[in-house]
């Protein structure tokens, strides 16, 4: 699956993390939900366990509210953490620079928005080209083509 938070294809696991702010009268509740990577659930447990510890304890209510939360949040972290090494890592195979012609054009095609951008800041083709290649396992021909193609349309 994917991760809600960084898009990445990692083993993820439902999750919800809370917040407190206390505001002497009032408080406010905030949450994130979703399905989460290993690393985006560290990141998230953190950033919400620092907002409770600094930001939760102002009022009665609230108080008490970032007691609960903290609790709460390390059961979902450590049940998450569990479920997550459960889960085995995505076996991704490593490409050695084979794909020519139409295959490596349907590789590449997704990344047509990012080539532009990258175009526009000034690298140059061959740059792009080589890190095309690189990354995605497909021959430089192909993906300077693939970037000299990026190219042309863009001035059309």
């Amino acid at each position: 699956m994917r991760c809600d938070l960084c898009n990445h294809s990692e083993p993820t696991v439902y999750v919800e993390l809370h917040h407190n702010v206390g505001m002497l009268f009032m408080r406010r509740e905030y949450m994130t939900a979703g399905q989460l990577c290993r690393s985006c659930l560290h990141r998230s447990f953190a950033q919400h366990t620092l907002y409770n510890v600094t930001l939760g304890w102002w009022g009665t209510i609230s108080f008490f509210m970032t007691w609960y939360f903290l609790a709460a949040n390390l059961m979902t972290y450590v049940g998450g953490l569990f479920e997550l090494g459960k889960a085995r890592p995505r076996q991704t195979e490593r490409r050695t620079g084979t794909a020519s012609g139409e295959e490596a054009r349907r590789i590449l095609e997704p990344f047509e928005h990012n080539v532009r951008l990258r175009l526009r800041t000034g690298e140059t083709e061959d740059e792009v080209a080589r890190d095309l290649a690189r990354f995605h396992g497909v021959e430089l021909a192909s993906a300077q083509h693939f970037v000299e193609n990026v190219r042309e349309a863009e001035a059309a």
